[in-house]
């Protein structure tokens, strides 16, 4: 008897421990990011050991399927990391981090909001100006180039190949003509499977997907459809790889590789590429892409933001490693140097204890700076979340030869129609 007793009060003294303890769920990409997060963790549990996490990876093709599925079911994780296309249109199931932002980080939600760029602040909040998100990192589109196929191709390249301005959009081309003639490639450039690639592409051509109204513009736009053929071609004529777009061929490997000579990607290619070049003897640049009415790279990023779950202490939980995650200075400087990502936060140095990230910067920095108000506008919205996938794959299909660029652009209508119809918008 006397011995239950004992072992009855050591139960009960265990008891509060057991019921504090909270385990969250995130929904993540894996890779780089994935490293970013488990950096996090670490270092956050030894703050907050009662703090349990479970890294649930999900692919990026699959990513808004697991999302939206999660959603409809009412099983959603505790936390999800989402990309800048597909965040307006998950915001209305998320909380509103505004009091969390105060007690958790001593600042008001607007002081929270303007130290950020102005072109991240759009995605973080809601249409009625509550904050849904904190940013994980900031991305910026742009080119990277194989230097050893450039030097043996004789052709310098902006700005740090010995060339200070970006290249024309015409001298662009004839310089992938070049240089995949001068080292015999297959293909010059690697370009990945991306509405949001198309939009930068649009962009510096100066032509939109959607105006500033959300009106679709691209199948009314002259020159938004001599674009779109402009870039078809690029994959008639070997210089993208058509296989990339057709049949779910990785970039990275490509590019990597060494069956290409320059990658459309972004700075999120940082790591990966000093990866590549360590393991294969390699070198690889960042450099600005192509200039024809604009020259700019499309800014987005990752965002963090915690589902409305009904179990208020594990919301409050989540929001405050969110916030310690995502607010500068806190854990976000620990996210940044794991994944050799860019700071969303203006004026926010990073010693990433790299020399590559001194080159990196300049040149996604200049990208950045450069981008107009208006690509903001047409970009962040429920419009773009929904139009996004159905854009790249009506593109594929005109790639792979299986319908005609006005087929293409019907179907794309006919889609947006749709959603502005199931988002209730009248035109």
């Amino acid at each position: 008897m006397r011995k239950f007793a004992v072992v009855f009060l050591i139960a009960l003294l265990l008891v509060p421990a057991l019921v504090s303890a909270v385990k969250l769920t995130i929904y993540c990409g894996g890779g780089t990011e994935r490293k970013g997060l488990e950096a996090l963790i670490a270092e956050y549990k030894k703050l907050n050991p009662d703090v349990d996490f479970e890294l649930i990876d999900i692919s990026y093709s699959a990513y808004m399927q697991k999302i939206s599925l999660a959603v409809m079911s009412g099983d959603v994780p505790d936390l999800m990391t989402i990309t800048y296309p597909f965040a307006p249109d998950l915001r209305k199931y998320l909380i509103d981090l505004d009091p969390y932002i105060e007690k958790y980080l001593g600042i008001t939600p607007k002081e929270f909001e303007d130290a950020l760029y102005d072109v991240v602040k759009p995605y973080i909040k809601d249409e009625n100006g509550k904050i849904k998100y904190v940013p994980l990192h900031f991305t910026v589109q742009g080119l990277w180039v194989n230097v050893d196929y450039f030097e043996k191709a004789g052709i310098p390249f902006p700005p740090f190949g010995g060339r200070k301005e970006p290249w024309t959009w015409e001298e662009f081309v004839d310089v992938l003509r070049k240089v995949k003639e001068a080292n015999n490639l297959p293909y010059a450039m690697s370009i990945q499977y991306s509405a949001e690639r198309i939009a930068n592409y649009l962009a510096i051509r100066g032509a939109k997907v959607l105006d500033e109204d959300l009106n679709l513009v691209l199948d009314k736009d002259p020159k938004a459809i001599k674009a779109l053929e402009d870039f078809v071609n690029l994959f008639k004529e070997n210089l993208f790889v058509p296989a990339e777009w057709i049949s779910g061929q990785s970039a990275d490997n490509d590019f990597y590789g060494g069956v290409t000579a320059v990658y459309w990607a972004g700075s999120w290619e940082t790591a990966d590429a000093l990866e590549a070049a360590e393991s294969g003897g390699k070198r690889f640049e960042p450099a600005y892409l192509p200039k024809d009415e604009y020259c700019f790279g499309v800014e987005g990023g990752r965002f963090f933001g915690v589902f409305k779950t009904g179990d208020k202490k594990k919301e409050e939980e989540a929001a405050k490693f969110a916030l310690w995650a995502g607010w500068k200075g806190e854990g976000y400087d620990i996210y940044l140097k794991t994944t050799l990502h860019l700071s969303a936060y203006k004026g926010h140095k990073v010693d990433y204890g790299i020399p590559i990230m001194d080159h990196v910067q300049k040149v996604f920095g200049y990208l950045a700076a450069n981008a107009p108000e208006w690509i903001v506008t047409v970009r962040a919205n429920p419009v773009w979340s929904k139009i996004y996938d159905p854009l790249r794959k009506q593109i594929s299909l005109v790639i792979a030869g299986q319908q005609d660029l006005q087929t293409a652009l019907k179907n794309i209508r006919a889609e947006y129609e749709r959603i502005i119809e199931e988002l209730g918008i009248k035109k």
